[in-house]
């Protein structure tokens, strides 16, 4: 695989089913350097061997992610493998309203705010696709920009489950202060099933705009590539996380090379 843009980075989770170790030698393998975390994964192997590992590896970690109910000891590692972003979804909200639960998360997440920026890590946000109430009660960058304010965090940006959103890049050049990953990955419309996502270029979600309208609203963190479900475990993941990255590194050289600037 040729050489990948450095602002390119590839999660952990587009090899949902793979280990830890397992991961390791795919990167290896693909000569990925650049990668996003999440800590299932690195729980399954011990939070220090799981930092070593990344660490005798040589590789960037341009985030983290855990659940809520899971933080306990991620900002810690976070911090310890060279990373100042660590995200989660908010959580259900069941049957609270809204406000309620906005008021009740914020409570939860003082205490890891105030210590994940004695770490110096951001603790962010990321809102979710409306069908996964059972994790999020945050569905729009509109709303996870809002939430974050009161809590003291910032957000995620997510292009699979925001690229549909009314005015996003006026909301995103906004708020861009509180921006501190842009999450990429494609879908086919007409994907009824959750989540069902594929490679890059092979879906309608319009990457290469979406990645200019956050570069023009000074964004400068990385580009997380993020695919998952039946379309990438049925093809296996080399072949569609190789494709993916190709193509996110060609659009990120073009806007590099003045070549193209569209926005939003």
């Amino acid at each position: 695989m040729p050489p990948l843009h450095p602002r390119v980075s590839l999660n952990s989770i587009c090899s949902m089913h793979q280990s830890f170790d397992e991961d390791l030698a795919l990167w290896a393998d693909l000569g990925i350097e650049h990668v996003g975390l999440i800590t299932p994964k690195v729980e399954a192997v011990g939070w220090d061997v799981g930092r070593q590992a990344i660490l005798d590896h040589g590789l960037r970690v341009s985030s983290v992610s855990c659940y809520k109910d899971g933080i306990t000891g991620s900002p810690e590692f976070t911090a310890g493998v060279g990373s100042d972003v660590l995200y989660m979804v908010s959580g259900t909200g069941g049957s609270l309203l809204w406000e309620e639960a906005a008021e009740r998360f914020c409570e939860d997440m003082a205490p890891h705010v105030a210590h994940a920026k004695e770490l110096g890590v951001r603790l962010a946000l990321e809102p979710t696709n409306p069908l996964r109430t059972d994790v999020s009660f945050v569905h729009t960058v509109r709303d996870a920009v809002d939430l974050a304010r009161m809590a003291g965090m910032s957000v995620v940006v997510d292009f699979y489950s925001s690229w549909y959103e009314r005015d996003l890049a006026a909301t995103v050049r906004k708020n861009i202060d509180l921006v501190a990953l842009v999450q990429i990955g494609d879908y086919k419309l007409g994907t009824f099933n959750i989540p069902n996502r594929c490679a890059i270029g092979d879906g309608d979600i319009p990457v290469e705009r979406l990645m200019g309208m956050v570069l023009d609203a000074g964004y400068e963190g990385a580009f997380d590539l993020e695919i998952l479900g039946p379309v990438i475990e049925e093809e296996g993941y080399r072949a569609p996380i190789a494709r993916s990255l190709e193509r996110a590194t060609e659009m990120l050289d073009r806007f590099d090379a003045g070549a193209v600037r569209p926005r939003g």
